[in-house]
């Protein structure tokens, strides 16, 4: 049947209920191609949600205080009970996990990026160290873009731009499917880490945008390099869920390079695929404090960070991708 936008219930899969049957997406072939969902006779509908949704519980994992010391290295004190948390956070929702305690003291960064990808491990294969570009492991206030100051100010030296919410592309085969971020030192201020589903953003372009919707499920180029630009929408039907790949600039870039400008039906999309993010209903923010591990599901969450200042240049976050 089919079921207008503002009627359509929210849907993420949940891949331990097998009798989920999938919304298919398809253009009308009536209608000036009109977006509209059919729903298969059946299915199982998963909470979508939003700032206020997720409990603590849901995604916050503390590590009990014995096991904390041990961590110098490995994941091996990572308990069952705790590896049970996180993989049912990551297959089940919110599609995110903070472990937090791991004991980082004493550690140097290098070392910090491997206990990352020992724990990562616990929900897939970890990608190569440096897979996308050298140093890709270690994300530093030097490494970060500051932005653009007045003539004689030192702002431009402490102050690091917001980072807009997107998915990551790593190296090749494409894009991984988890993301886990080490916050080894955090920005003396600001800094926070801003997560949004991708399915609240669907949601919300079927709800008050249902027109772009084919354009976003149609291909488009990625980045610029040759070893990590790649076409693919920005939305795409996988089994029986979606998902999602975006950044802005990086398919800003990949167009540039190509040869192949946007086009006026895809920068409507993607400027209402933007106008969904700056919607602050979908928004998480996290401040993520030392010794704090983020595990997220990078094929249907967005990422991003509030600005920050940090003159000493302390902050440090280290990243691994696992498939």
């Amino acid at each position: 049947m089919a079921v207008q936008p503002g009627e359509l219930r929210s849907y993420l899969h949940c891949p331990t209920v097998p009798t989920m049957l999938p919304l298919i997406l398809r253009r009308a072939s009536s209608g000036m191609g009109k977006v509209v969902m059919e729903e298969a006779s059946g299915g199982t509908e998963r909470r979508r949600w939003d700032r206020a949704t997720p409990e603590d519980g849901d995604w916050l994992i503390p590590l009990p205080p014995s096991g904390r010391s041990g961590l110098t290295g490995s994941a091996g004190e990572v308990g069952p009970q705790e590896t049970r948390r996180v993989l049912s956070a990551l297959s089940n929702g919110p599609e995110f996990a903070v472990l937090r305690g791991l004991a980082v003291d004493g550690l140097s960064d290098q070392a910090c990026a491997h206990l990352c990808r020992s724990v990562i491990s616990m929900a897939g294969a970890p990608r190569p160290r440096e897979s996308a570009a050298p140093m890709d492991d270690l994300l530093t206030t030097q490494q970060a873009p500051a932005p653009a100051s007045a003539e004689g100010s030192s702002r431009a030296d402490v102050e690091v731009a917001a980072l807009a919410p997107h998915t990551d592309r790593a190296g090749p085969p494409g894009p991984p499917r988890f993301l886990a971020l080490l916050c080894v030192r955090p920005a003396p201020t600001g800094g926070e880490t801003v997560l949004i589903s991708g399915h609240s953003v669907h949601q919300r372009l079927l709800d008050y945008r249902p027109a772009v919707l084919p354009e976003l499920y149609r291909d488009f180029h990625f980045g610029a390099e040759t070893a990590l630009a790649r076409t693919a929408p920005v939305f795409a039907r996988t089994g029986t869920h979606i998902t999602v790949q975006y950044n802005r600039y990086q398919i800003e870039r990949g167009h540039q390079a190509a040869g192949r400008p946007l086009t006026p039906a895809q920068t409507d999309a993607l400027d209402a695929f933007d106008e969904a993010l700056r919607h602050q209903a979908p928004l998480l923010v996290l401040q993520l404090r030392r010794g704090d591990l983020l595990l997220l599901n990078n094929h249907t969450m967005l990422h991003g960070r509030t600005a920050y200042t940090d003159p000493h240049r302390q902050r440090c976050l280290t990243r691994a991708w696992a498939d």
